[in-house]
């Protein structure tokens, strides 16, 4: 009978082995046990062989899996590359599952055993404690989840389905579920009950294809203790699923280098949820740090709170390098009331201890679409002291009046190459925004500005297209107290109110280059289409090189200067078509308004006219400085080169008729000559 096996089907039935069946194992007649399941036969994923463990060196306790005492003796196998936590007894809802499940990630540990299966479903009793931790990764460990791990109904305040801390090299990968209890939660307090937790002290941590949903707080929470020291780092989550959680998706208070990607983050918020129900938010607390984060590949679906938020709010914080990008937010139901962008960046507004910068957010595609009534009012909100904010290559998809970027009290922020289907304003600056460049961006339909500013300084706007403009709307609007503001190289389309309109005081401002096609579409008496006017001693505003093109019939004024300016200029600027008043300089505006403004008739009958602005109240006095032999050169020059391009265009006008007759006289020649069919 040598090599020939006891065979059991249950682990209770080894456990019963007899005193002949131990002395056959310890003779040799036997050389193993067999067992085909732990609690019914073919309830692990395949039989196992035990082997009879020799006295010295002792394998150490019952482990109820990989150890097992009968009658003084001890059977042992031993698991090659991956355990099943069945094979530890972890099955369905036995009492104990959690400490098996335990057990089983302790002897892989213990054994170099990489892989930890659970393969099929099973139902943990969370313990009673503060933390109330669940399944403890080791270090060199990874949970293969290919089943559900649920949890019994609690009340816990908080709580950790799987818990990381202190660990290196390990991770939870699969096809599986870990499912909280929100739907049947007892208690009331508390928002903290999570899926996953990286706590302080790990390194390559990877999250990968699983879904984590209906967790009392937070689907996954990487964080640590409220120091600046033992922080997390090289944490990826990816190409997971994380659902109807009742805080947070996800949500960073401490760590660097974190990536998530390729994720699906949905319904945060939606069954029993707690403020603040953001999709990702990373919200350092009390002495945190948060540094390169990737956020980028994923969707956002339906979360009730934002769907992506950098909240530094409390002392001696600090949140720099994050990027989030080529993600998709898509949203058609209400938001939180305290809600009103879909991304926030967001800091104390003067705390020097709390830190945001260096935020990208990139090659986004927001949409919000709802029929009810809505809080939201921007697509991304910036507030508090951010600084170095790159904004760019977005598209912002709503039918709804709503406003794309809003910022207040930031810092160097960029707003480049977005494309925006509709916008009430595409960049609101509410209030001390320095520094804001806005280029290359596109807004298909304009409600009221592209760019709307008051107390605010260091802003250029160039290289913006607008394609229609509705409602009051232009392409740049100071409302209060704006300097340095530079509008240039900007093209719009089909506008039916105006493209500049100052209404505070301004100083330091050029509006420059720019192309105003089809103004006033809508012939109403509206606009004027750049508009200066100064309170309280606005002064260096120059109004040149523009080109505006008024529809015919059009009741507008072209450019108007009213109140009180200093030092102004309208020069070298291009009006064409028909205006009520082409350039309007009124009471009160110290304006010059230079002849070398031209102005075309619409239809002109007569070639090569070309006409002064005429009939223009103000001063007529040069730039200062050497500006002034220029100026007395630059009609002339303007209207030379014109009537030179049409004598030109006639020239070759008159030689294509020429070649045309030559060419149907030859024609018709071949033909009668019989050379042409």
């Amino acid at each position: 009978m040598a090599n020939q096996f006891l065979v059991k089907e249950t682990m209770a039935a080894m456990q019963g082995l007899s005193a002949a069946e131990i002395t056959a194992l310890q003779n040799g007649t036997y050389e193993g046990v067999q067992l085909l399941g732990y609690y019914e036969k073919g309830d692990t994923p395949a039989p196992i062989i035990y082997y009879l463990a020799p006295t010295t060196p002792d394998p150490g306790p019952d482990d109820g899996g990989s150890v097992i005492t009968v009658s003084g003796v001890k059977l042992v196998h031993e698991f090659c590359d991956r355990v099943d936590v069945s094979y530890f007894g972890a099955i369905g809802g036995v009492a104990d599952c959690l400490e098996r499940i335990n057990r089983a990630i302790a002897y892989a540990e213990s054994s170099n055993v990489n892989i930890v299966e659970v393969s099929q479903n099973v139902l943990l009793s969370l313990p009673v404690s503060y933390d109330a931790f669940g399944i403890i990764m080791k270090s060199h460990v990874y949970l293969e989840l290919n089943a559900t791990i649920a949890i019994r109904a609690n009340d816990y305040e908080r709580y950790a389905i799987i818990l990381f801390s202190n660990v290196t090299d390990s991770g939870v990968f699969g096809r599986g579920r870990i499912v909280g209890d929100i739907e049947t939660h007892t208690g009331t307090l508390g928002e903290w009950g999570n899926g996953i937790n990286i706590s302080d002290g790990c390194k390559d941590i990877s999250v990968q294809d699983i879904t984590i949903e209906q967790c009392w707080g937070d689907g996954i929470w990487v964080g640590g203790a409220r120091t600046a020291t033992n922080a997390s780092s090289n944490i990826s989550v990816n190409h997971i699923i994380v659902d109807k959680n009742g805080r947070q998706g996800i949500t960073v208070t401490k760590g660097s280098n974190i990536s998530i990607s390729k994720s699906t983050i949905s319904n945060t918020g939606t069954i029993k949820g707690k403020l603040p129900m953001d999709g990702i938010d990373i919200e350092p607390n009390e002495n945190n740090r948060v540094s390169n984060v990737n956020i980028y590949d994923n969707t956002f679906l339906n979360n009730v709170g934002h769907d992506f938020e950098t909240n530094c709010m409390q002392p001696n914080t600090e949140i720099k390098n994050v990027n989030f990008y080529n993600n998709t937010i898509l949203s058609n139901s209400e938001k939180a009331s305290i809600v009103s962008a879909l991304i926030k960046v967001n800091a104390e507004r003067f705390k020097e201890d709390m830190v945001v910068k260096n935020i990208n957010i990139k090659n986004n595609h927001l949409s919000f679409e709802t029929k009810e009534t809505h809080k939201i009012t921007t697509f991304i909100y910036c507030y508090g002291s951010a600084k170095l904010i790159d904004i760019s290559s977005n598209t912002f998809a709503t039918s709804l009046d709503i406003t794309s970027i809003k910022l207040d009290t930031v810092f160097d922020v960029v707003i480049a190459s977005n494309f925006s289907w509709r916008s009430f304003h595409f960049v609101l600056c509410q209030t001390e925004v320095q520094g804001l460049t806005v280029h290359a961006n596109t807004v298909d339909t304009l409600m009221h500005a592209m760019v709307s500013a008051g107390n605010s300084s260091r802003i250029k706007v160039y290289s913006n297209t607008i394609n229609k403009q509705i409602g009051t709307s232009v392409m740049a609007y100071n409302y209060s107290n704006c300097s340095d503001l530079f509008i240039y190289n900007n093209s719009s389309s089909n506008l039916s109110m105006g493209f500049f309109s100052n209404s505070g005081m301004l100083s330091n401002c050029i509006v420059k280059g720019n192309v105003i096609n089809n103004f006033n579409s809508s012939g109403r008496a509206n606009g004027p289409c750049i508009y200066v006017t100064g309170v309280a001693a606005s002064t260096n505003i120059v109004i040149e090189d523009n080109t505006i093109l008024q529809s015919a019939n059009a009741l507008s004024v072209g450019i108007r200067a009213s109140l009180s300016l200093s030092e102004t200029y309208i020069k070298n600027n291009i009006l064409i078509g028909q205006f009520a008043q082409r350039i309007s300089n009124e009471t009160g505006a110290s304006v010059k308004v230079l002849d070398q403004n031209i102005t075309l008739e619409a239809n002109n009958s007569e070639i090569g006219l070309v006409k002064k602005s005429v009939g223009v109240a103000g001063s007529a006095s040069p730039l200062p400085g050497t500006v002034a032999d220029s100026v007395a050169n630059t009609l002339p020059e303007v209207v030379a080169n014109l009537n030179t391009l049409i004598d030109k265009y006639n020239d070759l006008r008159n030689l294509t008729s020429e070649i045309r007759g030559s060419l149907n006289a030859k024609l018709i020649a071949d033909r009668a000559s019989g050379q042409q069919a």
